[in-house]
């Protein structure tokens, strides 16, 4: 009897460790991406940064690959999967979206420019969208689109159930005013602890956020919620997959929350260059720190012999109709016009050529054109320059405007430039930077009056207060000029072609930082 006992008493503390050893190896694997920018093809083989990667026929190569050894993974995105490449031009998302569902994603939260074409053309996206939107801190005034996102959701994977909450990035600035009336921000922090909070009591094992606040913050004051700052003030959140700043984390940043417990925040950088993989092993205790394997990996040209030709053969029609038309040459350049900030080559070709296209279309003095750099997107490399080149590198539907500004308000305008590190700005310029205020600044070599009166051609999107320059909501007057920026820099280029002239530019110090 006693032997019995013994054996009885073996075997059930056998069954509990087994038990233990199930629970502490549960884990369930996430797949994400953030920002791909409609960046349907391979990024260029000639581009600066991530040349040949990319491109979303070989994305699903490697999905399909890491499904057949985790057949239970979730497949996520934290925003932006729209507007950079012309087949968001041509087709409004539909190419866009079409990805997604044949990857099959099961989750995606919003990024800014999922509103660039306004709240219908968004409900349309959504609507066609297969998986599920998230958008925690965010409510809509526009009730089609909100029938269209959830706060928060729980999928199964496997044995593990993860629940997801969706942060958005705070709209001033970054939507055109048009389109942010269609969302109510609300603090990120409050919102993504207490849905967490909430979906843990409905049973979620861990819960994910999709953060679209980016990883670094826009500008030197800006207050605006980001990863890091979310974690450190939440503690119910156990992974965050980022978005909005571009950061490319290849080894996982770690932050501690209002607990003490580590909390990875990943980011795959932009255009879908590389894939993120994170595979999360829940413990026990159910309060301590979660084990998370991470690694982004690269979507190269490896998989170029395994592509899907059902896939390929689906997007074949719409890549035909771009090719055609973006394959139109239009010039020329001997340079590398490379996009960076305080200042680069591109960047200032656009100002100069937007102040010369300004006086042209009004026959006004034009004192200084301003560009922000994130309107400016893609280099352009030393050959010929096609439309493609044009239409990537400005692809977004922004208009010419002409504003007036008396001289104390382009004072303001340039200390709220020197606080964002240098915006894009024509060769009357001259502004020197010191620890993000102005320390030095001329136009036209002379320094700022403070009761003249300064025509300024800019993007409607600067023009309303984009990017944090609201000095321009004191404008004394405003005209706006049709045609996208695209259009107007194809028809210069088109012009300075037939007069025998190159695209040229170089850094000239127009903007020196300290």
């Amino acid at each position: 009897m006693k032997r019995l006992l013994s054996y009885i008493g073996c075997m059930l503390v056998a069954v509990a460790m087994l038990s233990s050893c199930n629970k502490a190896e549960r884990h369930v694997v996430i797949l994400f991406t953030n920002d791909t920018h409609s960046q349907i093809e391979p990024l260029d083989a000639n581009a600066k940064k991530n040349a040949d990667m990319g491109g979303v026929v070989r994305r699903k190569v490697l999905i399909d690959s890491l499904r057949n050894i985790y057949p239970d993974a979730l497949l996520v995105d934290a925003g932006d999967a729209v507007q950079g490449t012309p087949y968001f031009n041509f087709y409004a998302g539909e190419v866009e979206t079409l990805v997604l569902n044949k990857l099959g994603y099961d989750v995606r939260t919003l990024g800014n420019h999922e509103f660039d074409n306004g709240g219908e053309a968004l409900t349309a996206m959504l609507s066609a969208f297969n998986g599920t939107t998230v958008s925690t801190n965010y409510t809509y005034n526009n009730p089609a689109l909100g029938n269209e996102v959830v706060p928060s959701c729980i999928l199964s994977a496997g044995n593990v159930k993860v629940g997801f909450v969706g942060l958005n990035v705070n709209p001033k600035g970054l939507l055109f005013p048009a389109h942010a009336k269609d969302v109510v921000y609300h603090d990120p922090i409050v919102a993504a602890d207490s849905m967490a909070f909430l979906l843990r009591k409905e049973g979620a094992d861990i819960v994910i956020a999709l953060s679209h606040l980016g990883y670094t913050a826009d500008s030197e004051d800006d207050t605006d919620v980001i990863d890091s700052v979310l974690v450190q003030n939440t503690r119910n959140i156990d992974l965050v997959i980022g978005g909005h700043s571009h950061t490319t984390l290849f080894e996982p940043a770690i932050h501690a929350n209002l607990d003490g417990r580590n909390i990875v925040v990943g980011q795959t950088g932009k255009s879908g260059a590389y894939l993120g993989f994170v595979d999360i092993t829940i413990p026990v205790e159910q309060d301590g720190n979660l084990s998370v394997e991470y690694k982004l990996l690269p979507v190269d040209a490896r998989y170029d012999n395994r592509l899907d030709k059902d896939f390929t053969s689906l997007l074949a029609p719409y890549k035909a109709q771009v090719d055609s038309v973006m394959s139109v040459a239009l010039g020329t350049t001997d340079d590398t016009l490379y996009v960076a900030r305080p200042e680069s080559p591109l960047t200032n070709w656009a100002c100069d050529a937007f102040a010369d296209i300004a006086r042209k279309r009004s026959g006004k003095r034009i004192d200084f054109s301003i560009i922000n750099t994130g309107g400016v997107r893609m280099d352009i490399m030393p050959g010929t320059v096609t439309r493609g080149n044009v239409w990537k590198s400005f692809p977004f539907t922004n208009y010419m405007t002409i504003v007036q500004l008396k001289g104390s308000d382009v004072k303001q305008l340039f200390e709220q430039i020197a606080n964002n590190g240098g915006e894009g700005v024509s060769s009357e310029v001259r502004l020197t930077i010191d620890d993000g205020k102005v320390a030095q600044l001329t136009i036209g070599g002379n320094p700022i009056d403070n009761n003249r009166i300064y025509n300024i051609a800019t993007l409607n999107f600067v023009a309303e207060g984009g990017d944090g320059m609201v000095a321009f909501n004191n404008a004394l007057s405003r005209k706006d000029y049709p045609g996208f920026v695209y259009e107007l820099f194809e028809a210069y280029i088109t012009e300075q072609t037939q007069q025998g002239k190159t695209l040229h530019a170089t850094n000239d110090h127009r903007i020196t930082i300290k």
